[in-house]
């Protein structure tokens, strides 16, 4: 067996009494029951459920996306956008 490395784990009063509890019933020490708990939670990977996102690749991108969901600006509309900079109010 590989040299073995020692970590701290902080737990509650209660599930460090389930953990001796079960250690127990199962013969193992508690540092044993944690690697086997440990071992079978990172058997699979992780799943952080990205892969059931759509996926958009039939699309073109956009140039400017604020013109595209909000149409084009206009002086009325937006007007502090569309005046040039160092050019005057009205």
């Amino acid at each position: 067996m590989a040299r073995m490395r020692r970590i701290q784990v902080v737990i509650d009063p209660k599930l460090d009494d389930r953990l001796e509890c079960e250690s127990t019933a199962r013969g193992l020490s508690k540092s044993a029951l944690v690697r086997v708990a440990v071992e079978r939670e990172l058997s699979e990977p992780f799943d952080n459920g990205l892969w059931r996102l759509p996926v958009f690749d039939d699309v073109e991108p956009v140039e400017n996306i604020d013109e595209f969901l909000y149409g084009p600006l206009s002086e009325e509309a937006w007007p502090s956008l569309t005046r040039r900079s160092g050019s005057p109010e009205r």
